[in-house]
């Protein structure tokens, strides 16, 4: 591996965490295959070599993803996003058979250690299929903290939509804390685990975990904010090693240069050695997928 960084892009890189398909304010134009067109040429640009394209279950049965694969075989790698509250171990074993290689997971009504979702995870563990859950705070149509409007009536109006739609629901952060994977780490030893934004929030519970359970890895997609937050508490090796943490863009495929860019400045500064980010980049991923 070369000593040092190409200029815009580490030499390799495993993107864990790429929610596939069109943005809400995308051009409705584009196809789904513009999109893939789009993603792959960008993802050659940036090093990026293999992909975790998680689809969503309502575009087309999560077929958009496996065409994907079927397209660029050597770049995607198809993951299933399920509903642990609909989902259960049957549906599991059918996408495996569809060719899906692992599963995205959020916004369960019930503790993600709840028991009743067991089944399902002691049949990924028997498949040898990787989950990725959302751990931590989900983000919201604004962010009050870096864009907070002046104009209430103005907030509303654009919170309504989603406001709306998850009245009356439970599936806060409170049902996806990090805390609940020390229990499926325990419980599930062989089953492959990532937390995802290592807990937005709840660092300290992530770090913890990380540290003590060795299926147990999580991701620092999450941007800017996820970012400063790990990069100004010193958490890298201080509370978590690079062993334990992957990358992923989790942004618009027009960002995923920037935060490649953002997060090798950041190793940079913190004199983290070429071997310690090519973990991050790009080891631990390959690792939990049995690539390479």
């Amino acid at each position: 591996m070369p000593d040092e960084y190409l200029k815009d892009a580490p030499p390799r890189v495993f993107d864990v965490h790429v929610h596939y398909g069109p943005r809400p304010n995308a051009n409705p134009n584009r196809s789904i295959e513009f999109h893939r067109e789009m993603l792959a040429y960008a993802c050659s640009r940036l090093n990026i070599r293999k992909v975790a394209l998680l689809g969503r279950k309502g575009e087309n049965d999560w077929q958009s993803a496996l065409d994907a694969h079927e397209a660029f075989p050597d770049l995607f790698i198809p993951l299933a996003q399920v509903l642990l509250d609909e989902d259960g171990p049957e549906q599991i074993t059918r996408l495996h058979g569809r060719g899906f290689k692992g599963l995205k997971i959020t916004g369960p009504k019930k503790n993600y250690d709840d028991e009743s979702y067991f089944p399902l995870y002691e049949r990924c563990e028997e498949l040898g299929m990787p989950i990725l859950f959302h751990t931590g705070i989900r983000g919201g149509p604004i962010d009050y903290l870096l864009f907070h409007p002046r104009d209430p009536e103005l907030a509303e109006r654009t919170s309504m939509e989603m406001e709306e739609r998850t009245r009356g629901q439970n599936r806060g952060a409170a049902r996806m804390q990090p805390i609940y994977l020390d229990t499926l780490g325990i419980a599930f030893p062989r089953l492959r685990i990532i937390g995802a934004h290592l807990g937005y929030g709840l660092y300290d519970s992530a770090a913890a975990v990380a540290r003590w359970r060795r299926n147990v890895s999580f991701d620092i997609s999450g941007g800017a904010v996820v970012r400063r937050h790990i990069v100004d508490r010193e958490m890298i090796y201080k509370e978590i090693l690079p062993e334990k943490l992957l990358w992923g863009s989790d942004c618009d495929v027009t960002h995923m240069s920037r935060e490649l860019t953002a997060w090798m400045d950041a190793f940079h500064k913190m004199g983290m050695p070429p071997e310690d980010q090519d973990k991050i980049f790009y080891r631990n991923a390959a690792q939990i997928f049995g690539v390479e």
